[in-house]
């Protein structure tokens, strides 16, 4: 596996054979903790070397680009990092420094521009296909299973609530709630399961994506890195990177479960819309929710 200690020991076998530009950016890769956020063209910024040397540096050290080589090391970190350790990166990611003023309004201001260029660096690197495919399975699925658990479970939740607005057949699987293995065991080959699963990765989450992958069913997985356990474990995965985010769900992945979700509803608009309504009308013979029309008038003393 392609780990930060694999990084190291591949910098200390070629480092001889490297230029001084190379060396210069080795090493930065294996003493800073900001190679495992800043992009290529930052860090080569901050050495004051081309960014074909920064791609460069990654490819002599054995990866097919830098992004791979970030991944490695970011698996390494975030695969066993504790919670506290997370929100430390996090908040040098931010800058707590003289030069970043620690104003409420500036860091609201730095966190939505960093939450728009995570964003945007998602969309780029989603694999368009492999959504597309994955949007198909999910519609044509006889059953959806979806998990997620402990900073994930909320927005698994969330997600696995919408789909099963969009279609029948959808279990959300939490332990807790009753015995996992009568949640899944009647998963097969006909069926998806949809894992979201970032480090420290629960291994729970891992053993239903093995038992779902050795009964034949098709597994979706949202991780961090494409070396993580759950991408190794996958049919295919969608890489949310570790941005600045403590609470287990950033605004990229927000963005990319609602992509999901408003593909699906676009593509069976009609089954959707009925199922919407059903859904509308069995709330409101429930009296689910407080109607406002029965509100007392607000006080104006």
């Amino acid at each position: 596996m392609k780990d930060a200690e694999v990084v190291i020991k591949r910098v200390r076998d070629q480092y001889e054979s490297m230029s001084k530009s190379q060396q210069k950016v080795a090493e930065f890769f294996i003493t800073s903790e900001e190679a495992l956020y800043l992009s290529a063209a930052r860090i080569a910024e901050i050495l004051e070397v081309s960014h074909s040397t920064v791609v460069r540096t990654a490819q002599a050290l054995g990866f097919e680009g830098f992004p791979d080589l970030q991944a490695a090391l970011q698996e390494q970190v975030f695969g066993r990092a504790t919670s506290a350790a997370t929100y430390e990166l996090g908040k040098r990611t931010l800058g707590d420094g003289e030069e970043k003023s620690t104003d409420s309004a500036a860091l609201l201001q730095r966190l939505m521009l960093s939450d728009s260029a995570s964003i945007q660096n998602l969309m780029n690197e989603i694999n368009l296909a492999d959504f597309s495919a994955s949007v198909d399975r999910l519609i044509a699925a006889n059953s959806v299973y979806v998990i997620g658990l402990r900073s994930s479970a909320p927005v698994a939740r969330s997600f696995g609530m919408a789909v099963r607005q969009m279609r029948p057949n959808c279990t959300i699987l939490e332990p807790g709630t009753g015995d996992l293995v009568d949640q899944i065991f009647d998963i097969s080959n006909h069926d998806v399961l949809f894992a979201i699963c970032f480090g420290r990765y629960a291994t729970t989450t891992l053993r239903c994506m093995d038992f779902a992958r050795g009964v034949g069913a098709h597994v979706i997985a949202i991780t961090d890195t494409p070396l993580s356990p759950a991408a190794r474990r996958a049919t295919l995965s969608f890489v949310v990177r570790h941005g600045v985010w403590f609470h287990g769900a950033s605004a990229a992945l927000l963005s990319l479960l609602n992509a999901f979700i408003s593909a699906m509803l676009l593509q069976q608009h009609d089954l959707a819309q009925q199922r919407l309504e059903r859904i509308g009308n069995t709330l409101k013979y429930f009296e689910v929710f407080d109607s406002a029309d029965d509100a007392p008038p607000l006080r104006e003393d």
